[in-house]
């Protein structure tokens, strides 16, 4: 375990380097630059980060051959059912995507530093997801608004976005109140505002997309990919990273390919691009946000 919190510590110090680094790429690079670097790493380490969920699902559920058939059927149904839920019903979906989305991200990012009740826990990482989208939605908020129309046909008042932000904001600190700390409160308090400031930043230099895929990848896909492999292997070192990585390879290239054809149909329109793209990647995020559940609770 404290291996484990070392090698986080050791991610998280990188992905701020990082941050900092693809924070003046966005200052010195055009935004059809930075929408190509964006798409790369979303498409590489974001989609692999959620390719593996079969074989996580078999290390909570012990799968033989006729289970593993079964429940890879199940899985590939639920992505196009969630598809499916996106053509009829939009904007439920798009509400359901956020909803899911926000709270994926605030248990992967809080699951190791706090403890509480399920209900307190559940309120806190939905929170705390939800003001970080919101803050990413307020900086873009008429890019975000053109792709929400694409989507679901409805129009969003641009202060819808600081409305979610300050109710996330108050629910997301109450919340945190009542939450059991492995840490001294402080010291995870000075490092988190701090990070929010960055994010603040971030949001506001770099494009929509750009400023996504570095939460994204560098804040979320990156930790979750170690918390994987340590919870598949046992430890993470260069092997059993590339164990990882071959047994995700076969989903991972399905999953890449439908996202490049369908975005090469709309590769001249980026406000329906965005909108198929988000779609479409919301339909992998469903399942996937269910099997790091289940995994959290094994």
């Amino acid at each position: 375990m404290k291996n484990k919190e070392t090698i986080l510590l050791k991610v998280k110090n990188a992905s701020l380097l990082l941050t900092f680094f693809f924070l003046w790429l966005a200052v010195f690079t055009e935004e059809y630059m930075e929408n190509i670097f964006a798409y790369i790493l979303i498409l590489t380490f974001g989609i692999v980060h959620g390719a593996n969920d079969i074989k996580l699902i078999g290390e909570v559920v012990v799968l033989k051959n006729a289970q593993f058939l079964k429940t890879l059927i199940y899985y590939i149904v639920f992505i196009l059912v969630s598809a499916a839920f996106f053509y009829f019903v939009p904007a439920i979906a798009l509400l359901l995507f956020v909803i899911f989305s926000g709270y994926h991200f605030g248990e992967q990012h809080w699951l190791s530093k706090t403890k509480g009740s399920v209900f307190t826990s559940a309120i806190f990482f939905l929170s705390y997801g939800l003001f970080i989208l919101f803050l990413m939605f307020d900086a873009h908020k008429v890019l975000v608004n053109e792709v929400v129309l694409a989507i679901t046909s409805f129009a969003i008042p641009n202060n819808f976005y600081l409305i979610g932000l300050v109710c996330s904001a108050i629910v997301m600190s109450i919340s945190y109140m009542f939450l059991n700390h492995d840490k001294w409160m402080a010291s995870i308090l000075v490092r988190e505002i701090f990070l929010l400031l960055v994010f603040f930043i971030v949001f506001n230099t770099a494009s929509l997309l750009w400023s996504f895929a570095i939460y994204f990848i560098l804040w979320h896909s990156i930790p979750s990919l170690v918390d994987q492999i340590i919870f598949l292997y046992g430890s993470f070192n260069q092997k059993n990273a590339l164990q990882y990585i071959k047994s995700s390879f076969f989903y991972w290239l399905i999953a890449v390919t439908g996202l490049l054809v369908a975005l090469f149909f709309f590769k001249d329109s980026l406000q329906e691009s965005l909108a198929l793209f988000f779609s479409l990647l919301a339909a992998i995020t469903f399942p996937h946000v269910l099997v790091i559940k289940k995994i959290n609770n094994a």
